[in-house]
């Protein structure tokens, strides 16, 4: 009996999580504050500015994560020439994907982590090493 008490309240608390995420629509004032808190560091290492098409963006409580890939604001694919990821890119270690996380403290997002132009999730360990929900991560 226990043991069934223990497994309903886990599940309770995992159903509670999971409902508190949300997505940030498009136009919303929540999605503009945290793509461009994003923006402007990402155009100043990139040397160009940068559409997002975004994939995901998640927010639980004061956690958010964006999933979106690259575009240039003419709809190509951002070019890495001439950034510090042009060696990678040539070799073709270089995607159009970007991952974020950010939190928010009194109102105010700060990004936590970045990737940019992954290979692989590198957003897979984000949730245990910064103590994000791990709802977020999901679709």
């Amino acid at each position: 009996m226990r043991l069934l008490a223990t497994l309903l309240l886990s599940l309770t608390a995992m159903t509670a999580t999971a409902s508190s995420t949300h997505t940030a629509y498009a136009g919303s004032p929540e999605r503009k504050a945290i793509l461009d808190i994003v923006r402007a560091p990402l155009e100043q290492r990139l040397h160009q500015p940068v559409r997002f098409v975004v994939d995901r963006l998640n927010v639980s409580g004061d956690w958010a994560f964006l999933h979106a890939h690259l575009q240039g604001t003419d709809g190509q694919p951002v070019d890495y020439t001439g950034t510090a990821f042009a060696e990678a890119a040539s070799h073709g270690a270089m995607s159009q994907v970007y991952a974020a996380l950010l939190q928010s403290h009194a109102g105010h997002w700060t990004m936590k982590a970045e990737a940019v132009g992954p290979t692989d999730p590198a957003w897979a360990g984000w949730a245990q090493q910064y103590g994000a929900p791990a709802a977020l991560f999901g679709d």
